[in-house]
């Protein structure tokens, strides 16, 4: 009978030892084993820079500067205009030396005028350009969100993070970018 319970005993650790075996090695297989991806932002960023597509993005802010840049001259010279006719008008019957402080008045009024001008072009081309990145951004996030969901990956980083592994999506995305946003084997 005591070899029997010693046999009976070992069955049971046997069994339960095969089962936690057994239990371990399905939960690695059920865990899932993640990838992670990149992408070399930079050459996506110059590489799109080349196509037609942000060309024709580019031209158009271009055209938008431009045109902002000729009104603001327009409003320059009418500024200019009124502040030379209201200086002259000031001139009339002072002496040489009130007419020069006159200039020397109106010259820093034009001045400040040109400074003032300049600082809103500046401002201007400030808000066309960013616009312009912020699209390029979300046109290279869209396309690489679409390629990491058709992938199951849970993680796309700039490369200049990984030291090691990973998947490079750089081409995927340029591929999609190029496409207008549509995958290959979609």
């Amino acid at each position: 009978m005591v070899k029997n319970r010693k046999l009976v005993i070992l069955i049971v650790l046997a069994v339960v030892l095969v089962s936690v075996s057994i239990s371990i090695y399905l939960n690695k297989k059920a865990t899932p084993h993640y990838q992670y991806a990149y992408l070399d932002t930079n050459k996506v960023v110059q590489t799109y820079n080349q196509s037609a597509e942000f060309q024709q993005l580019y031209q158009k802010a271009e055209k938008e500067l431009n045109e902002f840049g000729h009104s603001l001259q327009e409003q320059i010279n009418k500024e200019v205009s009124d502040l030379e006719k209201e200086k002259e008008k000031q001139k009339q019957g002072k002496s040489a030396a009130k007419q020069r402080a006159l200039d020397e008045e109106y010259g820093k009024k034009l001045q400040k005028l040109y400074e003032e001008k300049q600082v809103e072009l500046d401002n201007k081309k400030a808000e066309i350009y960013a616009q312009l990145d912020q699209n390029l951004l979300m046109k290279i996030k869209e396309a690489t969100a679409k390629i990491a969901k058709k992938r199951g990956l849970p993680l796309v980083v700039d490369e200049r993070a990984i030291y090691y592994g990973g998947i490079d999506l750089t081409e995927q995305v340029l591929t999609v970018l190029k496409n207008g946003g549509v995958q290959e084997n979609e």
